[in-house]
């Protein structure tokens, strides 16, 4: 891989150095655009939850963070999603604008502009439900420079049979030959008093320094963070094996996670899946495919919810 693109690992972020976890979702809608509650009804249903941090996403218009009553120990980051046209063949763009200070009129732009505009902020911009949106990776996102990362996976999407992107993920990392960082959020546009069908059940974990917007971007950013709908993931450790393939020395995982059923390791060809024999467990040590040059992990728990670490580089550890 491109080690100028290399992500940060959140597991080798220690409690000693001042990290901790933040648990937060950055895509929902209110009333501002097509949402079912007002931003405050929203604001204080995710507080209510236990999220530490919200992004407020409506269509095509911020919704100011100063205009709600932000909980205690809620942190509040002002974002947008926006829908450029798409010039290169595919559907409409949906795009995660996160930090913006400033309205882009982003239906009268080609995506790159927009792209550029959000970048010029400050801000941070992520392909949003990228299989929902029916989005060919080499058609429609390879000619594009800026984007942050990838919405692996979108609650509301999975209403629609459409809410995992993770082949989309695998084929952006191998067709741009750098690691790409995810996401993974609700995208809530009902009153969970009422719906109960696009809140609350999907998340990011950002290890940070700081309860600030900055440093929760940072992370998600530079990849210190894990996505999920439910599994934990403790701890991921990867080491030289003892054991050699091909004369190729192999690569050893070592997981530590909430009780799962199975771990996925996929790599940039093929992928392994480790498995207890029906068995929860809390730890998992395996090799990895030989001569891979990155892996990222998929946690299926029991109820078969999922958790998603981001991309790791293998080729400086062969070496």
């Amino acid at each position: 891989m491109n080690n100028t693109h290399a992500l940060t690992d959140p597991f080798s972020l220690s409690d000693e150095a001042g990290y901790f976890w933040l648990k937060g979702n950055l895509h929902c809608h209110t009333t501002r655009s097509d949402g079912r509650v007002s931003p405050q009804e929203r604001v204080d249903g995710y507080a209510g939850k236990g999220y530490d941090f919200l992004a407020i996403t409506d269509h095509n218009k911020i919704t100011p963070i100063d205009t709600v009553s932000a909980p205690e120990g809620l942190i509040l980051i002002q974002g947008v999603e926006l829908h450029p046209d798409n010039p290169f063949g595919g559907q409409r763009h949906h795009f995660l604008a996160l930090n913006v200070s400033k309205d882009i009129c982003a239906q009268a732009m080609p995506p790159q502009h927009v792209i550029d505009a959000v970048n010029e902020q400050g801000g941070s911009i992520w392909l949003a439900h990228p299989y929902w949106s029916s989005v060919n990776i080499i058609r429609d996102v390879l000619p594009l420079r800026g984007l942050a990362g990838i919405e692996v996976f979108n609650t509301a999407c999975r209403g629609m049979a459409r809410g995992e992107s993770c082949v989309h993920w695998d084929d952006w990392i191998n067709l741009g030959g750098k690691l790409i960082p995810a996401i993974a959020n609700d995208d809530a546009h009902s009153n969970p008093d009422e719906d109960k069908v696009d809140t609350y059940q999907a998340w990011t974990h950002v290890r940070v320094k700081e309860r600030t917007p900055k440093a929760i971007l940072d992370a998600i950013t530079k990849g210190a963070s894990y996505s999920s709908t439910g599994p934990e993931i403790q701890d991921i450790q990867l080491s030289p094996s003892p054991v050699s393939k091909k004369g190729v020395r192999l690569i050893r995982a070592h997981i530590r996670c909430s009780p799962c059923l199975r771990a996925y390791s996929l790599f940039d060809v093929y992928g392994i899946e480790y498995h207890n024999n029906g068995v929860l467990f809390e730890e998992a040590i395996f090799d990895l495919r030989a001569e891979a040059r990155y892996v990222r992990f998929e946690i299926s728990g029991p109820d078969g919810s999922k958790a998603w670490s981001n991309p790791y580089d293998l080729t400086e550890l062969y070496k």
